[in-house]
């Protein structure tokens, strides 16, 4: 399962020019063939979608995981609250352990959200009737489970959250089998008022052993009514 959680207050939404419908065929031809299958995070990898936020001089960018390049940044932005006395080498060793079960899953797949080619975010979606999200609600077909991990430094800055998620909800969008994608999140007054700024609309709180949360959920519908 993944380690990551999206825990980040989001701004307004910026007005964004898509790409040119040549580029966007191309990416749709390529992500199609790979949402949630088996694949390889040896490489270096090209980029899957993107989307231009004019306003806030933003290209936000979508690739999948390169584990050579991205763990370390994914290191540095985990709080590892209780465990920072082991060694990065060890973090490290455990995160290639977790994104290597990710890429072989068949259920799971991970993605890095770069902004004018800058790491802003980590981003792992799930098939939610094959994950633990389904002991949550009644899940169908469809349901995609999204956890974002932004970067603390872009935590209060500008619009560039809202501008990761609903890039990201754009790409999980162009796959035909997504109809409806599921957050939770800790309960956060201020994040929770914002979610709607990106197409969620909330469903219900959710209790575990360990807190308290709200699961939040955008359809592929309402989504298109949200951002025009």
């Amino acid at each position: 399962m993944s380690i990551s959680t999206i825990s980040t207050p989001v701004a307004p939404q910026a007005k964004a020019d898509i790409k040119s419908d040549t580029q966007e065929a191309a990416n749709l031809h390529v992500v199609r063939k790979m949402l949630c299958k088996p694949v390889t995070y040896d490489i270096v990898q090209n980029i899957l979608f993107a989307r231009h936020f004019v306003t806030d001089q933003a290209l936000i960018s979508i690739r999948l995981l390169c584990l050579s390049t991205d763990l370390p940044v994914i290191y540095n932005w985990l709080p590892w609250e209780y465990t920072r006395h082991l060694k990065k080498e060890a973090h490290i060793g455990h995160l290639l352990e977790i994104y290597s079960g990710v890429a072989g899953s068949g259920t799971a797949q991970s993605f890095m959200v770069t902004m004018n080619n800058t790491n802003l975010a980590q981003a792992d979606v799930y098939q939610a009737t094959a994950d633990d999200i389904s002991l949550q609600y009644l899940v169908s077909p469809g349901d995609y489970r999204l956890q974002l991990l932004i970067k603390p430094e872009r935590l209060l800055i500008g619009n560039f959250s809202i501008c990761a998620i609903q890039t990201t909800l754009d790409f999980l969008f162009t796959f035909q089998e997504v109809k409806r994608i599921v957050m939770q999140l800790d309960e956060n007054e201020y994040l929770n008022s914002k979610m709607e700024k990106a197409g969620f609309v909330f469903h219900k709180k959710t209790t575990t052993r360990q807190k308290t949360a709200r699961l939040y959920i955008c359809t592929r519908e309402g989504y298109r009514k949200t951002t025009g």
